[in-house]
This record gives structure tokens, C-alpha cells and sequence, in this order.
């Protein structure tokens, strides 16, 4: 079985990478060379040229968005879950999403969502959307996931220039992830029920966009914030580390009742 073009992660005691595995390329660091043409199957276990080992597997999903390379910033992994549960989203819901980015969080609804769903997602940079469309056909494909059937529709416009209208009988939640997203309501309006999630970096954004969903009537508007901190278990070594993934966004999630 070829394993050219596959995503791997390689691991060694401290470190992860990763890697495209290419005919004929190679692994350069530190801890020597790994010639990709040695690896055989996944997942593996390999030797350096400076006889470093490392582990080499297909990347879980929070492997892969927080190694890979990115233009915008993401979406963490942290914090896709806290919007899943503020939106209310199963596998049949159908999602607007503004502000596609480096493809993150569209990844993620790609991987969850039923063939019979609806997902749209905006972005203003076509450089973006085409990075998106890349990173989950990659990951997809290194995964061994079939999810083909499920279709990302691209739009590729300023958000002050989309008209809602056009697509809003398909949709029953939206997913923002832009710096100002009130300025979806300059030119649209929603009239159905509907959930509404808005990801923000700062305070003064997140007063914004709820004062906006208040003049719009939306009920069951709540503001949060997600810290991890991971631990170490380790022989007589228990306590949390050093480092935490503290401040990274604020959850603003809201709902539309049209009665």
C-alpha cells in the first residue's frame, strides 16, 4: 500500500511533528535524518540516522489543527467543543459558517455532520477557502475517513455584501468567527428559529455583538470562556503543568424563537 501524500505525525520523547510523507523525501532535524521510503506502514516505529526513535501514525484531529500549517488564526480544539454544545449541534443540523478561515472548525463540522446536512461557509479571501478546502481534503484522506458525500458549499464574499435570504430555509444555526459579526445584521434579518454562536478574542467585541442580538430579539444569550489545564501523572509526580491553554476566545451563543 502506497503511503505517498499521507499526513503522519513523528513523535519522539519530546517533540511532535508533522510531516507529508513524499517518495524520495526526508525528515530533517536535530536528531538526524528519516528517509520516508523506510516507512512501510502506519503506524511505525523508526530510527534516525543519529539513531533517535520515533513513533509514526496518522494524527488524531487536535494533532493535526494544532500542527499544521496555518494562515489565519484557528479555532481551538478547546473551543470547538464549547461551540458545538452552545449551538446545539448534532449530526443533522445545518450550519451557516462566517469566517472560514484556515479551515478548522469546517473541518471538524465535515467530520460530524450526516450526508443529509447543509454546511456553508463565507469567507471574503478565496486564499483561504482554498487552504480550507485542502486541509480537509488531506486530512480526510490520510485518515482513511469516507465522508465524500458530504458537500461544503463556498461562498466567497464580503459579509456586508451577503444576503441571507438566499439560503436561510436551509439553515438552523450560524457560526461566527469574524472580527465584527454584527455587521451581519446591516443588510439580513432572521425570521426562524435558529442558534447563533459568535467565537471572539475580546471583551469589547463580545459587548457588542450581544447588545446587537438584543435589539434583534434573541433570547438565551450567554457569554464563555474555556481554560484547560492538563496534569502530570507520573510515578510520584502528581500535579498540573506548568503551562495552560488559558485566554484564547470567548463562546457568545444566543437563540431565535420566530414565535
Amino acid at each position: 500500500m502506497s503511503l505517498d501524500n499521507t499526513v503522519v505525525v513523528l513523535k519522539n520523547n519530546k517533540n511532535k511533528h508533522l510531516a507529508v510523507l513524499k517518495d524520495d523525501q526526508e525528515f530533517v532535524s536535530q536528531n538526524g535524518v528519516i528517509k520516508f521510503n523506510d516507512i512501510k506502514e502506519l503506524p511505525s516505529l523508526v530510527t534516525s540516522s543519529n539513531n533517535h526513535e520515533y513513533h509514526v501514525y496518522v494524527p488524531s484531529f487536535e494533532e493535526f489543527i494544532l500542527l499544521m500549517k496555518r494562515g489565519p488564526q484557528i479555532i481551538y480544539p478547546k473551543d470547538i467543543g464549547s461551540i458545538l454544545i452552545a449551538g446545539n449541534i448534532n449530526k443533522n443540523s445545518n450550519i451557516l459558517e462566517i469566517g472560514t478561515g484556515s479551515g478548522a472548525l469546517t473541518l471538524y463540522l465535515n467530520l460530524i455532520l450526516d450526508k443529509e446536512s447543509q454546511l456553508f461557509t463565507l469567507d471574503e479571501s478565496k486564499r483561504n477557502q482554498r487552504r480550507a478546502q485542502k486541509t480537509i481534503e488531506r486530512f480526510l484522506t490520510s485518515s482513511k475517513i469516507n465522508n465524500n458525500f458530504l458537500k461544503v458549499n463556498f461562498i466567497n464574499t464580503n459579509l456586508s455584501n451577503f444576503s441571507f435570504k438566499d439560503i436561510a430555509d436551509e439553515i438552523d444555526t450560524i457560526i461566527t468567527d469574524i472580527p465584527e459579526p454584527w455587521e451581519f445584521f446591516m443588510k439580513n434579518k432572521i425570521e426562524k428559529n435558529l442558534n447563533w454562536v459568535s467565537y471572539l478574542p475580546s471583551i469589547t467585541q463580545v459587548e457588542k455583538i450581544v447588545i446587537k442580538l438584543h435589539e434583534h430579539n434573541f433570547i438565551n444569550i450567554k457569554i464563555m470562556e474555556t481554560l484547560n489545564r492538563e496534569w502530570i501523572v507520573d510515578k510520584k509526580i502528581v500535579r498540573p503543568k506548568n503551562e495552560m491553554v488559558g485566554h484564547t476566545g470567548f463562546v457568545v451563543s444566543a437563540r431565535f424563537l420566530s414565535n
